[in-house]
């Protein structure tokens, strides 16, 4: 979509989220980094902050860590979605279910009004089809994550023509395209270069990388100036 790369900040509470009042993100993500890669905040909590936001910057939320099973992810997708967040995430962690789990859910995808972006990760084995078929589901985008939070990044993991591959397939469909996955500060750049539409940050918010702590308003400003 955009030429510009933009930037999305994970926070896990209305009070990370406050925080950052004077450097809004792009994107204000919301979920639970103590419960995994895309851990869950409680509904309530994400209603509070997408009110908090009043349309000030975009808001997206994650499902949670669920298995590919249509009656799981179904009813998580529909409740996330009713919290007025802008985007609604889903993390693909493959296994033999997550083909039929995407034929199941593309009606419910196709149909909501919120758009679903999918994550995969780059730790992670899918089908070598799996962005064709994501696409093919009705996702309005793709990002790539990490799943295991072990300090190694997405660079570490991908390298750099397999993650301009991945950003042209997903915005020749015109669909959004997003890189996370412990990126640090100083892997802007590099990454920017690429021209995903957003890059998404939670460890590089944080002191000391620590991923679990509270973020930094400090550091959200390092990485905005970055990015202007």
């Amino acid at each position: 979509m955009s030429n510009n790369t933009k930037w999305l900040a994970s926070v896990q509470s209305l009070e990370e989220a406050q925080s950052l009042n004077g450097c809004l993100p792009d994107i204000l993500d919301m979920k639970q980094p103590a419960k995994g890669a895309l851990g869950a905040l409680p509904v309530d909590i994400v209603e509070d902050i997408v009110k908090w936001v009043s349309g000030r910057c975009l808001t997206s939320a994650t499902i949670g860590d669920l298995p590919m099973q249509f009656d799981v992810i179904e009813p998580a997708i529909m409740n996330m979605a009713g919290t007025g967040v802008d985007y609604v995430k889903i993390g693909l962690f493959g296994g033999e279910e997550q083909t039929d789990c995407l034929q199941a859910l593309t009606p419910v995808i196709k149909q909501l009004t919120t758009p679903v972006i999918a994550v995969i990760f780059a730790d992670r084995n899918y089908e070598t089809d799996v962005i064709e078929q994501v696409l093919k589901a009705g996702f309005s985008g793709v990002m790539v994550d990490t799943a295991e939070k072990n300090a190694r990044s997405l660079l570490d993991l991908w390298s750099i023509d397999a993650l301009t591959a991945f950003v042209n397939t997903v915005k020749n469909a015109e669909s959004l395209c997003g890189l996370a996955g412990a990126l640090r500060i100083e892997d802007i750049a590099t990454l920017r270069a690429l021209k995903p539409d957003y890059l998404g940050f939670r460890s590089a918010l944080c002191p000391e990388r620590r991923r679990n702590a509270s973020l930094s308003a400090t550091l959200a400003q390092t990485i905005a100036s970055e990015l202007e």
